[in-house]
């Protein structure tokens, strides 16, 4: 939705950010819950190579931890989460400042049409 195409009916403005921000609530959450997948698969995958004994050192470890086809695609799924979770919170802050800015516009018209200005 178009924020400067929104008439100034408080109704749709709160409803629309309420919405903005559920979106970026639920992204973040999402995010979260991804750091911890991110733990349990290195912990899943340290086990796998601890019990084939197929490295000499930690950095070896981590080569192949992180190289591992799993790892691979846990990082492109929370690369692009984090993507939208970024962007939704850009939406969600931007139209706060929105609607900041059109308070201050309506109380300072309503101070100039006071003061006949």
């Amino acid at each position: 939705m178009d924020i400067y195409s929104l008439q100034f009916d408080p109704h749709k403005i709160s409803h629309q950010q309420e919405e903005l921000g559920m979106i970026f609530a639920d992204l973040d959450t999402a995010v979260e819950l991804m750091k911890k997948e991110e733990k349990m698969i290195i912990a899943e995958l340290t086990l796998q190579f601890s019990r084939q004994k197929m490295y000499k050192n930690m950095k070896e470890l981590d080569g192949l931890i992180f190289t591992h086809e799993k790892f691979k695609d846990f990082t492109n799924r929370y690369s692009e989460t984090l993507k939208k979770r970024n962007r939704a919170k850009i939406r969600f802050e931007s139209f706060k400042t929105f609607v900041d800015n059109l308070r201050t516009k309506i109380v300072n018209e309503r101070i100039m049409t006071q003061n006949n200005l």
